[in-house]
This record gives C-alpha cells, sequence and structure tokens, in this order.
C-alpha cells in the first residue's frame, strides 16, 4: 500500500507506494517504478507546498522567519529502483527575531534613551497577541533586539549577574556595562526552530498528502493503461 510517514527523529518526510499500483496495472505490473516514481515524487513537492503555507498561517515569522520555514526541501527523489521520497529540513535555531516583534529596530548608543519603547513585544502564534518581554526581574533582564554582523537583528536577553570576557560588539563598540563596570552575557531568546515548526503542522496536512497521493498514484495507472490499449487498437 502507498503510504506516507513523518519521522520527527530524523525530520523526514518519506513517501512510498507500490504494491496497490502493481494491483492496478495487472498484466502491466512491470510498468509499476514509472507510474509510482512519478506520483510519489509530486506528492512530494505538494507536501512541501502545504506544510510551509500551513506553518505560515500558524505562526507569526517575520521575512526571514518565512525564509527559514522554505529551506524545506526535497533530498531525495523516487526512482524505478528506490520507489521513496525523502522531505528534509535541517534543524536550525531559531530566536524570538525571527518572529513578529514591535519594534523591528535595534536601538544603541543614546537611541536606547530617547527612541526605545520600555519593552520590545514579540509573538510566536498568529492566534496570539503580542506580550511585553519584560524579563524575569532576577536572573533575566528584559528582551531587546541586537543587530549582528551577519545583518539578522536578534532577540536576546542579559543573564543578570553575570561577567561576560566580550567588551565590545561584534560591529567593535563598546558593550552597555553595570554601574560596577561588568559586560553582562547575552543568551538568547529561544523560539521553535524552522524544523520544529514544520514537525507541528504535520498532522494538519497528512490527511492532504496522502489523499493527493492516492489521486496521483491512480491518475499514473490510469495514464498507462490508456497507452496501453491506444498501442493494442
Amino acid at each position: 500500500m502507498s503510504s506516507v510517514t513523518y519521522d520527527a527523529g530524523t525530520m523526514t518526510i518519506t513517501v512510498e507506494g507500490m504494491d496497490d499500483v502493481a494491483k492496478a496495472l495487472g498484466d502491466l505490473k512491470s510498468k509499476t517504478p514509472a507510474a509510482a516514481k512519478v506520483a510519489i515524487n509530486a506528492t512530494a513537492r505538494q507536501a512541501r507546498k502545504l506544510m510551509v503555507a500551513q506553518a505560515k498561517a500558524r505562526y507569526a515569522v517575520n521575512a526571514a522567519g518565512r525564509r527559514h520555514l522554505k529551506d524545506l526541501t526535497q533530498r531525495k527523489k523516487a526512482t524505478n529502483t528506490s520507489l521513496s521520497a525523502e522531505l528534509y529540513i535541517a534543524k536550525m535555531r531559531n530566536d524570538l527575531g525571527y518572529f513578529q516583534h514591535r519594534p523591528t529596530e535595534s536601538f544603541t548608543g543614546l537611541d536606547v534613551l530617547q527612541r526605545a519603547p520600555a519593552h520590545v513585544k514579540a509573538r510566536v502564534l498568529k492566534s496570539s497577541s503580542l506580550r511585553e518581554l519584560t524579563g524575569d526581574g532576577s536572573s533575566l533582564s528584559k528582551g531587546f533586539l541586537v543587530e549582528f554582523k551577519s545583518g539578522h537583528v536578534g532577540m536576546v536577553q542579559r543573564r543578570i549577574g553575570s561577567n561576560s570576557s566580550h567588551k565590545t560588539t561584534e560591529r567593535g563598540r563598546p558593550r552597555w556595562t553595570t554601574k560596577d563596570g561588568r559586560v553582562e552575557k547575552l543568551v538568547t531568546m529561544g523560539s521553535p526552530s524552522a524544523a520544529g515548526m514544520h514537525s507541528t503542522v504535520w498532522p494538519y496536512v497528512e490527511p492532504d498528502v496522502v489523499e493527493y497521493l492516492q489521486e496521483r498514484l491512480m491518475e499514473q495507472t490510469e495514464r498507462i493503461i490508456e497507452r496501453a490499449k491506444a498501442r493494442g487498437r
């Protein structure tokens, strides 16, 4: 039987199908690999499309976050000798900078005092409202944005009471210090990775992917039978 499975451990979707095609083709069962290969690869492409769309609909990702979601690729295509296809995405770590946040720019120097709001707001799910990143008041500071040398604007917190040996930013500017002159360590504010988001939305798209596979298998089977009939006339 044809099937579509998702392995969260390896972050792969595997599409397989052959037995039902061979049965439908009967005397033409030698054509099974050719029919199944086309249907399976088409299904893998459709699965990717549906997963990316569902993740975008569920999560409040910004432009950078949307690019991460699109990194889901077809790593393995079905062939006549291997009737399975795989979709894969690397387990890339995300921070809240990849999700909707206000403001969208980082502040340094006097801008921190003159233009920066009291708290940055952010959200992960579209169904949630923006919340203030106030920190816990004891071990972690409020969240704030930092622009890295790569151009990525990331969301971080200071670990209150810590002492970092990095006294300057990646751009060579002096880092903020406490009243006693310490530079506190920065901690990235975590959020779901692109792999984690795709894993979450998979159950929502699985029924449509399975149905799509069955339709493509039937379509390819009927095409082969019709061609055989045309040659026999």
